[in-house]
């Protein structure tokens, strides 16, 4: 009996399609999903983005948002033209339309989220820009055309009190910096969807390679101007958000290729602690009582959401048991 409401994976919407290739990475066998697998890998992922948020916010001081993107993206880019070309790893596009689609949600989040962290402290945008997987939970399980359990109407509006707590702390204000971040995570989550069904068609070198390239594309023409102007300092900062982000994208494609995209998902909010700290540690940045209890509020919600809902395997195993009986 299938699932229905939020929380129900990519996998059986796309159900009955081949796994990814994943040879240029691993093995010529096809790989199935492996939740552990994607934990490592959505930590990893976590622990690198969260070193790229601190140096974005350090960065944006000294170069504008088009530069961060398109160093950023460039070094990613190259790095994975490098690795495929030593391994005779084709980067051809089978799955054009999604691609696009991918590329461009993404490009988009990114742009809202480097905005944001310019603007309002890191915990702060880090854990706005984290309702991505929350997002995710919703989109994957289709809850605009399916009914939706109390209990998960319930974790939803949580979420969307901690959402309201952080853009709008007093009562008739909006932070409109805040939406920023907020708006990032919408768009991250439709970027993770679109990696999930990618995994059909596409290894996850040429998801990252394109997304880089698309978005140095989408920068270049307002960073150019600049970067004659661009210190040495800057420089290596604007380099180090690069390699940071890759390895980020790196872990967080693997992570989604392995494994249900709502279930991974809860794990990426580590990202959220290891920002936070660099703002403490770093930035001397302190949050409102209304920015601690909002994102308690968003992050236990969204790892409720993901762990309330029984995975696949267990719900297989559990009507096998009943079938049986």
């Amino acid at each position: 009996m299938a699932k229905s409401g939020l929380g129900r994976g990519l996998d059986e919407i796309y159900s009955g399609t081949e796994g990814p290739d994943l040879s240029s990475f691993v093995t010529e066998e096809e790989m199935p999903d492996s939740p552990r697998a994607a934990v490592l890998w959505m930590i990893f992922g976590s622990v690198c983005f969260g070193t790229m948020n601190a140096l974005v916010k350090w960065t944006s001081d000294h170069a504008d948002v088009w530069m961060i993107i398109m160093v950023r993206s460039a070094v990613i880019a190259f790095a994975v033209a490098a690795f495929a070309a030593t391994r005779g790893i084709s980067l051809r596009i089978n799955d054009r339309k999604t691609m696009l689609l991918r590329c461009s949600v993404g490009l988009m989040a990114m742009i809202l989220y480097f905005t944001a962290l310019g603007r309002i402290p890191i915990g702060q945008a880090v854990t706005l820009q984290y309702t991505g997987p929350l997002f995710v939970a919703l989109l994957s399980g289709r809850v605009l055309a399916e009914r939706v359990s109390s209990g998960v109407a319930i974790l939803v509006i949580t979420a969307f009190v901690g959402i309201v707590l952080i853009i709008s702390p007093e009562i008739g204000s909006i932070e409109p910096d805040a939406l920023l971040a907020l708006g990032s995570g919408f768009f991250a989550a439709l970027a993770y969807m679109y990696v999930r069904e990618l995994r059909k068609t596409d290894s996850p070198a040429t998801v990252v390679f394109w997304f880089a390239a698309f978005s140095v594309c989408g920068s270049i023409i307002q960073a150019a101007p600049d970067i004659p102007s661009l210190d040495s300092a800057t420089i290596a900062s604007l380099i180090g958000v690069g390699v940071g982000a890759g390895g980020g994208q790196i872990g967080i494609t693997m992570a989604y290729h392995k494994a249900n995209a709502a279930w991974v998902s809860a794990f990426s909010y580590l990202t959220v602690i290891v920002a936070t700290f660099y703002g403490f540690a770093i930035f001397g940045e302190t949050l409102d009582p209304a920015d601690w209890v909002g994102g308690l509020l968003i992050v236990g919600s969204g790892v409720a959401l993901v762990f309330a809902v029984p995975s696949e395997e267990s719900s297989q195993q559990s009507l096998k048991s009943r079938n049986a009986t």
